[in-house]
């Protein structure tokens, strides 16, 4: 005999920002990762340390990958970051943020 929480179905926890540090440190280019970035960008309101190191992390890995691809400031801009987030990931990477 089964109890009533044996039947029910378990629950998935759904982490929106782990979502989003998945995107962003994927290679893949599509939706999902530009969508990921304007998330990101949007989160200017808070003083980037006070963001999630992960979160930190995964635009930094981000950021240096398009770097890598040759891409400008400009471009990364355009790939949805805002510009404060992308200057202060290029602080962090010690890259120039002219």
């Amino acid at each position: 005999m089964k109890t009533q929480e044996q039947e029910q179905a378990p629950t998935v926890t759904v982490d929106p920002m782990e979502d989003i540090c998945q995107a962003l440190f994927s290679t893949e280019e599509g939706a999902k990762k530009k969508a990921a970035r304007q998330t990101a960008g949007a989160m200017t309101q808070r003083p980037w340390p006070q963001l999630p190191s992960r979160l930190r992390s995964a635009v930094r890995s981000d950021i240096r990958r398009l770097l890598d691809s040759a891409k400008t400031r400009a471009q990364i801009l355009d790939a949805g970051y805002s510009a404060s987030v992308v200057n202060q990931a290029l602080r962090d990477l010690g890259r120039s943020v002219a």
